[in-house]
């Protein structure tokens, strides 16, 4: 019972720090993607799935991160048996933290996704203007000699 406990409470710790991190990063890639910095866009990104891997990992042990893993989130409960009222408090804590950061983490991946989409309507209008403009703009031919005599 002890160990099960032990276990419980460190994988909700776990979890609560990854999700943090996730939040932390979702920021921080907001940012980059406002300053149009492509190298920071891409390493957060490249972190944000580490950290959902590791999440999944640890929602379901024994999978291997990708694709192939669950998608559906597990709950974690607390073990039945007397617990003390200190650790009923602490598991509430933890409980309300993980809902919040949870809560917080939805909220910026929808400001990230709305982000993203700003920055391909973006890139789609200067693509179509480029294509556009490239149909109607000719490159300047050289001057020839004779022109450049009668313009002396």
């Amino acid at each position: 019972m002890d160990q099960e406990l032990y276990l419980s409470f460190e994988r909700v710790e776990r979890r609560l720090a990854l999700m943090r991190e996730l939040a932390g990063t979702l920021e921080q890639a907001q940012a980059a993607l406002l300053a149009s910095d492509l190298e920071r866009i891409e390493a957060h990104t490249v972190r944000q799935r580490e950290l959902c891997d590791a999440l999944r990992l640890l929602e379901a042990p024994g999978t291997s991160p990708g694709k192939d893993a669950p998608r559906k989130r597990t709950r974690v409960h607390l073990p039945e048996g007397s617990l003390s009222p200190e650790l009923r408090e602490r598991w509430s804590t933890l409980s309300q933290e993980l809902a919040q950061v949870q809560s917080r983490v939805g909220h910026l991946n929808r400001v990230h996704a709305a982000l993203l989409r700003r920055a391909r309507r973006s890139l789609a209008i200067v693509s179509r203007l480029l294509a556009s403009s490239a149909a109607t703009y000719t490159l300047p031919q050289p001057a020839t000699a004779a022109e450049l005599g009668e313009r002396r």
